[in-house]
């Protein structure tokens, strides 16, 4: 019995450590020869149609103030979505950022129907960013629909703007 639960537990680790080291995050930092950095996360595939990812790449026109491009896909059995778009990060104080931005989500399994919606979710995005550590970012924005669509994002179904709340660590 002993050796069935030790058996058990090893197996419970091995996952646990195989799907930690899974999780890959990638980027290039900002140095003094490129103003230029991307960073970006994805989680690990456990089938072959299960996908999640995101990416910033971020360009310091001036001191404080920075230009990003932004994107994330997702992807499951029901949905598989991309989005896109552009923001404006300007620092205000000591480890404390204002966001605004623009951002495009299609919807490429369309309910079925084989063939990307034509007319993509389009969103206002405003928030504000603190680094709590240097490791630890700590975001509250809010996201405001500017057109019409024939989809909404997932999970928020009828929700119109919304209050998104996120951490990001980095280890």
């Amino acid at each position: 019995m002993l050796k069935l639960i030790s058996l058990s537990a090893m197996v419970v680790l091995l996952i646990f450590s195989s799907e930690v080291r899974a999780q890959n995050q990638y980027g290039t930092p900002k140095t003094s020869e490129s103003p230029i950095y991307i960073e970006g996360f994805n989680y690990p595939n456990f089938d072959d149609l299960s996908h999640y990812a995101w990416f910033h790449i971020g360009y310091e026109v001036i001191n404080g103030t920075e230009v990003q491009l932004i994107g994330e896909h997702y992807r499951r059995y029901g949905a598989d979505r991309i989005s896109l778009g552009a923001r404006l990060r300007q620092k205000l104080a000591n480890k404390l950022y204002f966001v605004g931005g623009y951002q495009k989500e299609w919807d490429l399994y369309n309910e079925g129907r084989g063939f990307p919606n034509p007319v993509p979710r389009q969103e206002i995005i405003l928030g504000i960013e603190h680094q709590v550590r240097q490791n630890m970012l700590m975001e509250v924005k809010m996201v405001h629909p500017i057109y019409e669509s024939d989809f909404y994002s997932i999970g928020l179904e009828g929700v119109k703007t919304r209050v998104e709340m996120g951490t990001r660590i980095k280890f």
